[in-house]
């Protein structure tokens, strides 16, 4: 019999801070929806927002007040990548797509991870940030 991966249950705090009807105190999100706000989160931080940690985020919001350059799109996609695998131990980020478009001013990074602490779960998210 092979060796299974535990099993586990992720569970944050909700970032819009509905109040529960039942217990008066703030939401909570689990598992998926926890993990894909954490990513989300981790994307749009700046470099120097998060206290003691001034190369936490994704510092994406920055480069899109540069000049856009054909290649910058591989660059963004890379610094999303390893930001994510270095900052969020629940998820393996395998794959980032980013497309900016120069009409509407914005960028859509579509992001691909895996869930290691859930059995097969594969998920992705899509930001699109404006200028």
């Amino acid at each position: 019999m092979a060796a299974s991966l535990p099993s586990r249950a992720f569970k944050d705090f909700d970032l819009t801070f509905r109040r529960n009807p039942v217990t008066n105190d703030v939401n909570t999100i689990k598992n998926e929806v926890a993990i894909k706000e954490a990513v989300k989160n981790i994307v749009r931080y700046n470099f120097y927002e998060k206290p003691f940690l001034p190369n936490y985020g994704g510092n994406i919001t920055g480069a899109l007040f540069e000049l856009y350059a054909e290649g910058q799109s591989s660059l963004i996609e890379t610094q999303i990548k390893n930001i994510i695998n270095l900052y969020e131990p629940r998820v393996v980020c395998y794959r980032v797509k980013a497309k900016f478009d120069e009409r509407a001013n914005d960028l859509a990074v579509e992001i691909y991870y895996l869930i290691t602490g859930l059995p097969n779960v594969i998920d992705n998210l899509e930001v699109i940030l404006k200028r």
